[in-house]
């Protein structure tokens, strides 16, 4: 049995079923990881003409898409209650009542893009989601090993699974390890098996 609260729920919906692309306020290129990183992040080659055209810290999703991905995390992990009395397998019930309402939102925000064949990145949206469910330590861990993958081995997707494993794994030792907090790993690597179901690329909007 399931006790949902609706004020969480709602909110976590209402943040988090906003597409991406609809936050956008300019022209933009879509660029996967190691085109990101190259033309973009690392600057060394790069004359000023380009650098101001391209400046990324100005795209509203920036600043928008932490925030979005913490009250998202936020609420869904307060939606979802077991009702008192539920026995072991009633008292798993509100977890998965989560992930099929945290999938629905990373499905909506790892945007895809039909003709290219490209999904959007949420890296973003999954800081701020990480923030929110998992506690300070195991979140800034889980965020700077699946940055230094990505940056290593230029790919989103293998960020996101390094990430999942770090998140699972210390989440596990310092929070329990449960349904719960699986299902809560997993959720930070959703981008990564959504956009490999769709059989896309990774990509980043960036200013023009």
């Amino acid at each position: 049995m399931v006790s949902v609260n609706w004020l969480h729920l709602i909110v976590g919906l209402a943040f988090g079923l906003v597409p991406p692309l609809r936050l956008l306020n300019c022209t933009v290129r879509y660029m996967p990881f190691d085109q990101l990183w190259t033309d973009v992040l690392w600057r060394k080659n790069r004359d000023d003409e380009t650098r101001r055209r391209r400046r990324w810290w100005k795209l509203p999703l920036v600043w928008i898409d932490p925030v979005r991905g913490y009250v998202v995390g936020a609420s869904l992990v307060k939606a979802f209650e077991p009702v008192e009395g539920s026995n072991f397998i009633q008292a798993q019930l509100p977890t998965l009542a989560m992930a099929a309402a945290l999938f629905a939102v990373l499905r909506t925000q790892t945007q895809e893009r039909l003709r290219e064949r490209e999904s959007v990145s949420p890296a973003s949206f999954v800081f701020g989601y990480m923030w929110a469910v998992f506690t300070p330590l195991v979140a800034g861990g889980a965020i700077l090993i699946g940055a230094a993958t990505s940056v290593s081995v230029r790919n989103y997707s293998a960020g996101y699974l390094i990430a999942m494993l770090v998140a699972g794994g210390l989440g596990g030792l310092l929070m329990g390890f449960t349904p719960h907090v699986a299902v809560l790993a997993i959720g930070v690597a959703a981008p990564a098996l959504i956009n490999w179901m769709r059989g896309t690329s990774l990509v980043t909007p960036v200013r023009c």
